[in-house]
């Protein structure tokens, strides 16, 4: 499972807009720096909020990308079917032509 700064960046590569990283412009490369504002509750409670939101963002964002995987595959096997009918009714319409005679 990623690491809450890696669903940041996954989203942030993705074009999806998500928050901020409190106090910076990007969150930090190192999972432990998220740990390192013990000392202010402020700022404590600002990442925890950021985190959850992330999450959620990544939760969405992992879904809809299953959603689309699945919708894709389900097209291509629908296009699948319909080339094999359409090239069993090609073939059914040779045979009948060659009967004519």
């Amino acid at each position: 499972m990623p690491t809450t700064i890696q669903k940041a960046d996954i989203l942030s590569k993705a074009g999806v807009a998500a928050p901020a990283f409190p106090g910076q412009q990007t969150p930090p490369r190192d999972p432990s720096a998220t740990q390192e504002h013990a000392g202010d509750p402020a700022r404590a409670e600002a990442v925890v909020q950021w985190e959850k939101e992330i999450n959620e963002l990544f939760v969405a964002y992992a879904a809809s990308r299953a959603a689309r995987s699945l919708r894709e595959a389900e097209e291509a096997q629908q296009l699948s079917h319909l080339r094999h009918a359409n090239s069993q009714l090609g073939q059914a319409d040779i045979k009948s032509d060659g009967e004519v005679g």
